[in-house]
């Protein structure tokens, strides 16, 4: 290596260790449930991109609170991939505001991505949430070749309890179907951190799925046929809120049963760094936006393509 390459080196080793200080001072203010609205405003000012465009608030119920964002490629590309993310917050808090800088990154990646907001606990319980998912899948069926993405290429995506709605969609068809889309109409799912191989035992978990006698309902590994579209499940090795053994044993079900599961775990990852990994990969934190959107193309290259584990 001669002087020049090892200054190029040195450099480059300097930005990722100034990049790497600058997440962990701004981490407590990024994305996710309660994060504080001021901060998090700064921190959108010094790392948000220039890729998207967005259209907000656009309703997709009649309730306050069935309100979406969508982001758009700002370069103008047409019939793109979308991306629909529910984020999470133990089915009682969060907002469709948290999530700009994930927006910002998969529009990097030529992705439409919409955020709905949904109702949530204590206002509702289990399933209105769930259907809330299905009627905003409905709308960008309906509405999002408008803005620039191709309703034939729609996946799901979602976060802790977000990812727990968006498996149920997954695993239990009539969700959609009673929203007016076919199951088909979804290529793919993806979990982030899911809570979905569990049993509730919190009490405010087992006060927001209703009654005991219903909560099999509320459990995506009771809903497994082996018909449901390719999902990806994603989950840290550090989650000590959401253990990745939910990941790994649901897609075990799934494939079992004849359906198409992968899994990726990713060791240095918590609960939270997850979604910060999809949201931040310039940190390079983790490879998940990049598995996320390998997964898309893969599977709209071929359903069955990406189903084994990794």
């Amino acid at each position: 290596m001669n002087q020049e390459q090892r200054l190029s080196c040195s450099h480059s080793n300097v930005m990722h260790l100034h990049r790497r200080l600058l997440l962990l001072a701004l981490l407590p203010f990024l994305v996710g449930p309660g994060a504080a609205c001021a901060p998090r405003h700064f921190a959108e000012s010094v790392l948000l991109g220039n890729h998207y465009e967005i259209v907000r608030d656009v309703p997709y119920g009649p309730d306050p609170q069935e309100r979406l964002d969508v982001y758009r490629p700002r370069r103008g590309a047409r019939s793109v991939p979308v991306i629909v993310f529910l984020y999470g917050g133990r089915w009682q808090s969060g907002s469709k505001e948290e999530y700009r800088l994930l927006g910002d990154a998969l529009t990097g990646e030529g992705v439409v991505a919409v955020v709905p907001d949904y109702r949530r606990y204590p206002k509702v319980r289990f399933p209105v949430w769930v259907k809330d998912a299905a009627r905003a899948v409905r709308w960008v069926r309906d509405s999002i070749g408008a803005f620039g993405g191709d309703p034939g290429r729609i996946f799901v995506m979602g976060h802790s309890s977000g990812a727990h709605t968006a498996t149920l969609l997954a695993l239990d068809s009539h969700y959609l179907r009673d929203a007016g889309v076919p199951p088909s109409a979804v290529k793919g799912f993806i979990s982030l951190a899911g809570p979905v191989a569990t049993t509730w035992t919190d009490p405010d978990v087992q006060a927001l799925m209703g009654p005991p006698n219903s909560w099999p309902l509320t459990y995506p590994m009771e809903q497994v046929d082996g018909s449901a579209p390719p999902l990806l499940l994603l989950h840290g090795g550090r989650d000590r809120l959401v253990s990745s053994d939910n990941s790994t044993r649901l897609a075990a079900r799934i494939r079992e049963r004849g359906g198409c599961a992968v899994v990726i775990l990713y060791r240095g990852l918590d609960h939270i760094g997850i979604v910060l990994a999809s949201a931040l990969p310039q940190f390079n934190l983790a490879p998940v936006l990049r598995d996320v959107v390998g997964f898309v193309h893969a599977t709209e290259a071929k359903p069955a393509s990406r189903c084994t584990s990794s």
